[in-house]
């Protein structure tokens, strides 16, 4: 997971708990930062994954990202769109596997997942992005969704 900066985590934090409050708890991992998935591993390469993560956080360096608008998959997970900058590009070539599922990878950040009525309710809920919401990625997190565990986080460089 490329992790969002402190102050994005607090602003998104925000937002869902007010969808939250409005329209019922969800089906959302809670209890992981918001993040955008870089791919995803069987648990046997735990071992494997972190030597990389520590390797390329020391090599890679913090990076600018906007978040530019809402979408859902399927009417059942709604995210925030990101720009797609060379530096994301470049860190998902690093850690591009999708074992779970084997869908497309989309670059986003879930907020909200329910039912098709919950999503869409959860949908008119949130702000209007009428700029760039700017955020930074500012590291790696290796972890589990079900149930949420965090493996490890690394820093990248400043």
């Amino acid at each position: 997971m490329a992790v969002f900066d402190d102050e994005t985590q607090k602003e998104l934090t925000e937002i869902q708990a007010d969808i939250i409050w409005q329209v019922g708890e969800g089906t959302q991992t809670m209890g992981i930062p918001f993040h955008l998935t870089m791919g995803s591993y069987p648990t046997e390469m735990q071992t494997e994954l972190v030597d990389r993560i520590e390797r390329v956080a020391s090599e890679r360096k913090s990076f600018d990202i906007d978040l530019v608008g809402y979408n859902t998959f399927g009417d059942k997970v709604l995210f925030l769109e990101p720009t797609v900058p060379q530096e994301l590009l470049d860190l998902r070539e690093l850690f591009a596997c999708d074992f779970a599922n084997g869908f497309e990878w989309v670059p986003h950040a879930t907020i909200f997942c329910g039912n098709i009525d919950e999503v869409k309710k959860a949908k008119s809920l949130l702000p209007i992005i009428d700029k760039p919401i700017r955020t930074r990625i500012v590291g790696i997190e290796l972890g589990e969704f079900f149930p949420p565990k965090k493996i490890i986080r690394i820093k990248l460089k400043s």
